[in-house]
Order: C-alpha cells, then sequence, then structure tokens
C-alpha cells in the first residue's frame, strides 16, 4: 500500500514540474508582451520653437563702390630735394616729374622712390616764345634741331634717370604740334619702355596721338589744378578736376610744388580722400 501511495506522489510531482515551469516561464514573458515601448524623443522635437538651433543666412560680402581715382603729377622737381618732402606731407600716392640734369634731379628722384612715388622725366620741349623761357639749366628739344641732336640729347635726358618709369613733356607748346619731331621722340621713349603723359600745354599737341599709334602706354593731362598761382583758383579748379574724374571714372591732373598749391592740398585732401582715390601714374595703368 505504502509503495503504491509514494509512485503516485513521484508520478503528480513529474507531471506538475512542466506545469510549473511552463507558467513560471509564461509570466516572465508577458509584461516584455504588453510593456510600452518608450522612443527617445529629444527636446529639439518636443519644444523646436526653443531648441531648433537658427542656421545663419550665409554672409555676402557687399563689394564697396569704386571709387573715381586721380594721378596727380607733380611738375618741376629737381631744383631742391625740400620739395619732394613736402609733397610727401600731403599723405597720398602721387608721381614725381623731375627735370633732368638740374643740381638736385638725382636726388629728388632717389627720394621720390623711396617715397613710394611714381618717377618721371620732364622732359625739356620748346615753347612758343622760346626766346622768353631759355635758360642755361637745360636745353629744349626743338623742331629745329637735326633728328641726330634730338637723338642724341634724347639720349641724354632718357638715360639721366634710371627710376623713371616714364616721360611727359616740360613746356613743348611748339615742339608738340610737329609732327616728324614727336615722331623721334616718342620712338625714344617706346625704346626703353617708358610710360608717356602728354602734359598738353597746347591744345592741338598730336604727341598722345603719336604715342597711341606708336603702341605706347600713354596717358593726357586732363587739367591744371593751379594754372593760376592763387588759392581760390586752386580750390576751384580742383572741384572741377574731381567731378570730371567722378564722370569719367579716372583722370590725370597736373600739379607744380608751390606754396599755394600745396597748403591747398593739405586743406581739401582729408575731406576729398572720402570721394576720390589717389593714385601714382603706375598704378593708374595698371587698373
Amino acid at each position: 500500500m505504502l509503495n503504491k501511495i509514494l509512485k503516485s506522489f513521484i508520478f503528480l510531482i513529474l507531471f506538475a514540474i512542466p506545469i510549473c515551469l511552463y507558467i513560471l516561464h509564461h509570466h516572465k514573458e508577458e509584461p516584455s508582451r504588453h510593456r510600452p515601448v518608450h522612443r527617445h524623443v529629444s527636446r529639439t522635437a518636443a519644444n523646436p520653437s526653443s531648441e531648433v538651433p537658427v542656421i545663419p543666412e550665409p554672409l555676402v560680402e557687399t563689394q564697396p563702390a569704386k571709387l573715381p581715382e586721380i594721378a596727380i603729377i607733380f611738375d618741376d622737381l629737381g631744383e631742391n630735394v625740400k620739395e619732394v618732402s613736402e609733397l610727401y606731407s600731403l599723405g597720398v600716392p602721387l608721381t614725381a616729374s623731375i627735370i633732368p640734369g638740374l643740381k638736385y634731379s638725382t636726388q629728388s628722384a632717389t627720394m621720390a622712390a623711396h617715397c613710394g612715388f611714381s618717377v618721371f622725366i620732364h622732359l625739356p620741349m620748346e615753347p612758343e616764345g622760346v626766346k622768353a623761357f631759355r635758360t642755361k639749366k637745360y636745353t629744349f628739344i626743338s623742331p629745329s634741331q637735326t633728328p641726330r641732336e634730338v637723338k642724341s640729347l634724347l639720349r641724354y635726358y632718357l638715360n639721366s634717370l634710371p627710376q623713371a618709369i616714364g616721360v611727359n613733356n616740360h613746356m613743348g607748346s611748339a615742339a608738340t604740334v610737329d609732327r616728324p619731331l614727336m615722331e623721334i621722340v616718342i620712338a625714344a621713349i617706346k625704346q626703353r619702355n617708358l610710360i608717356f603723359v602728354d602734359s598738353r600745354t597746347s591744345p592741338k599737341s598730336i604727341a598722345y596721338d603719336v604715342a597711341v599709334s606708336q603702341g605706347l602706354t600713354a596717358g593726357s593731362n586732363n587739367g591744371f589744378i593751379d594754372a593760376v598761382d592763387n588759392e581760390a583758383f586752386i580750390k576751384e579748379r580742383l572741384g572741377l578736376l574731381v567731378r570730371k574724374a567722378s564722370e569719367q571714372g579716372k583722370i590725370i591732373v597736373i600739379a607744380h610744388p608751390r606754396k599755394r598749391t600745396i597748403a591747398v592740398l593739405k586743406e581739401e585732401l582729408p575731406s576729398l580722400k572720402a570721394k576720390i582715390r589717389f593714385v601714382t601714374i603706375k598704378d593708374y595703368f595698371a587698373n
């Protein structure tokens, strides 16, 4: 009897164990089957108004409007070196045109180059009424000279200032209207690969036209700032030339290292710099 009961008990245990294991396993899986899935929600998505980063607009650099340009050539240098110092005190780029063969021509050219100026040879050329302008300081290139004489004089003048990048005529109202003479002059300037600027001391000058026809880099004077040595005149002329530069984009003008001219420019240049870009002749032709 006891043996029968023991067998029944063992059978019951063996039957119950799988059931218990099944229930236990089912109980562990059930919560995971119904557990809500919590997805990560970023704070950016939950509150876009405060968390979404603001992407700035791409920067667009606005180029300032290009200012009109004026290249000032200061003529008649070489008498003394103080004039170059006066020009440097103006604080703008410019061009120093030096008469060759004067006492301080070489020193003036050296100083001007160190100042960052363009250096020009101010080539003496015969004016109308030459007798009133004759001097022992230099010899004018003249239509009355033979081609050989002209070439010899040109050789001396053009070799005298190695810093020079160009030439403009000193006086020359008689010489610059003579085509055969200007053909010789321009050919010599071209041979040295120099710039030429016609000072236009005569409205009939053909110097610029001859230079262009020979393929030179060339320009023409648009006006003398100080044709009259008077402060009121200089101020008025300066205003006219500034307006002309605004209309044309860029111009070349000529001045002289006189006391009144320097004084007016020192007064006017600070305000003009907001309207005009002052450049050397080198930069004038480079742009």
